[in-house]
């Protein structure tokens, strides 16, 4: 198998859909769902932590974020409370945001060049072999969703599988972590 260098093209793949796209189009946004997907918080103690991180926003602007990214779907209201006679809404985000503004892709892949060449042959070898047994899942998606008009791709299974390992290895991540493996 042949090694990647750091000179050939260089992508990543972001699976995104109009809704995600619109609701992470905002610095703000992308903060708050990292802020709920930590903890579950109502509109008050969002104010409070986003002081916290120097971004100064409106009630009324942050009501405005969380309307778009409830209707996005990428938070949902995850209780409700009464507290003195007023029903407080706690929100919890739908999806995990890894965000780091001092890192470009660039920088990261290159500083883990040696990483990255070690585990493509392994993680190659390891999806193929699962990509063989979910065969019928992919061949079971409507042609319409699967075929890109300029490409002649799969850009919708590329898209499903890409979701699916996304969540599976967000898991997988989060136990690893949990149990101190990494």
């Amino acid at each position: 198998m042949k090694n990647t260098s750091i000179n050939e093209k260089l992508v990543v793949t972001i699976p995104l859909s109009l809704k995600i796209t619109k609701g992470l189009s905002d610095p703000h946004r992308i903060k708050i769902l990292d802020l709920l997907y930590h903890k579950e918080l109502s509109v008050s103690e969002l104010m409070i932590y986003l002081k916290k991180s120097n971004l100064q926003i409106a009630t009324t602007t942050l009501r405005h974020h969380l309307n778009i990214l409830k209707k996005n779907g990428l938070i949902r209201i995850s209780k409700t409370k009464e507290v003195k006679g007023i029903l407080v809404k706690y929100y919890r985000s739908t999806l995990k945001t890894i965000f780091f503004n001092d890192y470009s892709f660039e920088s990261v892949a290159s500083d883990n060049i040696k990483i990255i060449n070690s585990l493509y042959p392994k993680l190659y070898k390891i999806i193929n072999e699962l990509l063989t047994d979910e065969k019928n899942f992919i061949l079971a998606q409507p042609k319409s969703k699967t075929m890109c008009k300029i490409c002649n791709a799969n850009h919708y299974n590329e898209f499903l599988l890409f979701m699916i390992f996304s969540v599976v290895l967000t898991k997988v991540l989060n136990k690893a972590l949990k149990t101190k493996i990494i």
